[in-house]
């Protein structure tokens, strides 16, 4: 009945309600009114009403009560009201208030609603808004395009349906926007579209099934908790994305994802803490944030398992001085990357993390000048680490006690900062001829099958000892490698590594120039005494590693001798018996400690003679010494 702005006694239409007229054959039992003033308090509390209560846009003047109520189908389509009281109460049907205008609390706290319960379009001004903790709704809640100026309320709730928030707007500054904590969503929960909250939005330990869509939404709590979604579940995706913007910080500590968590396009402030902050979380099918994800505040993500990739490509994160990407002890079964454009004001730490696949920095840039802008400590990774490209660090970058499977690569990459590989072990590491170190580099008790690099892009100031490798992609020339170790403190065992990595590839006479620079470098911090001597070693025989050398003077010796004894010949020690004196037999006696052609015990010089005699005898032992040493050693690699 279409009753314009006519009174109607909220008594007489209870009393319709509760079989006040009989009911006429062939017709549908119920109240229909449209346009209505309903005057005085419409009470069904714990009545039992059977029929449609359809009052589409009416005025109430006292909130109506369907307190414990049972009822059929009720309607209050575009009507206003001072509130609504229907706490416990079960609605068969559906519960229709689109379009309503409460002024006071919606209380539907332990009710049941058999059907939909619908509050698109509905305004709330109360505080809270909507108070259901416990509400159960057999399909779908729906509160696309309301208005509530106050707290939405529906912990403990059960819908069997989806929960629809699309372009709706909830809370008050400084208070609570969605309490939707413990809630069981079977069909979704959806607030997409320009949803607003102002305060805390709770879906704490809420279980979500189908996927739960914040896309759009924008959440506002400056300097608290925006979003708490702790231990919360959601059985397929979570997506805070395309235009998600939430002031405060977004809370995802321990929740379950079965799907994929997706920040792309998504701007998160938490500028004084964590922007976003889910430890513990788990994450069945990845996590995207790409592209233009941006985060004032520390993104931490400790002890978080993916299965599938996690990428930041083209990220944005802002915590200047501090953290701004935690990943300590992360699992990823695919691959980590934070390319393509990733800027990071702050360090991006991972600690004792394991990725199955690589792990790519290739374009990125990242500031944290005053401490570590890359840390990467005790992490297994199954591919790659890629700081190629572009790769810019301010500040320090550390791989420490690392595990890399493929390779390591710098190439292109500029680090104004100490860059510290120790004990890293990789398949090959890479310096390119683009690479700039601006400070110093610490390789210790790092291992690497290949060093593809190129040696003069190694800062000066390079810590090597420990630092082992099995091969060389560029071996020669050895002046570039020799110049490379020059750059830092003497240790010895750097000499020996790149002596042996020249051995392995057939180049003897590198690596014998290698371990003579080794003992010049010695040579250089020793006593007076040690260098003179050391000085003598290498000018004469090149400390052994020039057997040539020891030869020629061999030869040197040898003639000069001849031409001594030739010119005046040594007394005979038997006149009789001695055989026909030969200078150069003689000399060559003298030279040889081993090999005898019978001149030298038959010929006794005198004077000066003897003391040339004593000269030559040494002198043979030592070169003759380091000739058959360096046969030797080259013998022993045939």
């Amino acid at each position: 009945m279409d009753l314009p702005g006519a009174p109607v006694r909220a008594e007489t239409i209870a009393r319709l309600l509760l079989g006040a007229q009989e009911r006429v054959p062939g017709r549908t039992p119920g109240v229909h009114l449209s346009g209505a003033r309903i005057t005085g308090r419409l009470d069904l509390s714990h009545a039992e009403v059977q029929h449609p209560l359809i009052l589409n846009g009416c005025e109430f003047e006292e909130a109506p009560v369907l307190t414990g109520a049972r009822t059929g189908p009720v309607e209050l389509t575009g009507s206003r009201l001072p509130g609504l009281r229907a706490a416990d109460a079960v609605v068969g049907g559906g519960l229709r208030l689109e379009g309503c205008v409460f002024d006071g609390p919606v209380l539907l706290g332990g009710a049941h609603v058999a059907g939909t319960l619908d509050l698109g379009g509905a305004a709330i001004h109360a505080d809270p808004g909507l108070s259901a903790d416990g509400l159960v709704v057999d399909r779908d809640l729906l509160c696309a395009n309301a208005v509530v100026h106050g707290e939405l309320r529906v912990a403990g709730a059960r819908i069997g349906g989806t929960l629809t928030l699309d372009g709706a707007r909830a809370g008050l500054p400084g208070g609570r926007a969605l309490t939707a904590e413990g809630i069981v969503v079977d069909g979704g929960l959806l607030c997409r579209d320009g949803f607003r909250s102002y305060g805390e939005l709770n879906v704490q330990d809420a279980r979500v099934g189908r996927g739960c869509a914040f896309s759009g939404a924008r959440l506002s709590n400056p300097g608290g908790v925006a979003m708490n979604g702790e231990r919360l579940t959601v059985e397929g995706a979570l997506l805070l994305n395309d235009g998600f913007t939430a002031e405060g910080e977004v809370l995802l500590r321990a929740a379950h994802v079965s799907g994929q968590l997706s920040l792309a396009q998504a701007s998160l402030a938490g500028p004084t803490g964590r922007a976003l902050n889910a430890p513990l979380m788990e994450i069945g099918s990845g996590l995207r944030a790409t592209p233009a994800f941006t985060a004032a505040g520390e993104v931490f993500l400790d002890s978080t398992q993916v299965r599938g990739s996690v990428n930041f490509d083209g990220g944005r994160l802002s915590s200047p001085g501090a953290t701004a990407l935690s990943l300590r002890r992360l699992g990823v079964t695919g691959r980590l990357s934070c390319g393509e454009g990733f800027t990071a004001d702050g360090e991006v730490l991972l600690v004792t993390a394991k990725v199955e696949g690589s792990m790519e920095f290739h374009g990125a840039t990242i500031r944290n000048p005053a401490g570590r802008a890359l840390t990467l400590w005790e992490v297994v990774v199954g591919g790659g680490v890629d700081c190629c490209e572009g790769f810019t660090a301010e500040g320090a970058v550390s791989i420490r006690n690392a595990r890399i499977a493929a390779t390591l690569c710098f190439a292109e990459t500029t680090v104004d900062g100490d860059l510290h590989l120790r004990g890293v072990e990789a398949a090959t590491l890479r310096i390119g001829p683009e690479t700039v170190l601006l400070r110093a580099a610490d390789l210790r008790h790092t291992r690497v099958g290949v060093l593809d690099d190129v040696p003069d892009r190694w800062p000066a100031d390079l810590r090597m000892n420990g630092f082992t490798y099995d091969s060389l992609e560029t071996p020669l020339p050895v002046q570039d490698r020799l110049g490379w170790l020059g750059g830092q403190a003497y240790q010895p065992q750097p000499y020996e590594q790149l002596a042996a990595v020249y051995r392995r590839h057939g180049h003897d006479e590198a690596a014998r120039d290698v371990l003579l620079a080794k003992q010049r470098r010695l040579r250089a911090g020793q006593r007076l005494g040690a260098r003179v001597w050391g000085h003598l070693q290498d000018w004469t025989v090149g400390y052994g590693y020039r057997p040539l050398r020891a030869a020629l003077w061999l030869a040197a010796l040898l003639v000069v001798g001849t031409l001594v004894f030739g010119l005046q010949q040594p007394p005979a020690l038997k006149p009789g018996e001695a055989p026909a004196f030969n200078a150069f037999l003689y000399t060559l006696d003298l030279l040889l400690p081993i090999i005898g052609f019978g001149q030298e015990g038959a010929f006794g010089p005198r004077g000066w003679q003897q003391w040339f005699a004593a000269a030559l005898i040494a002198a043979g032992w030592i070169l003759a010494t380091t000739i058959l040493a360096g046969l030797t050693r080259a013998l022993s690699r045939q």
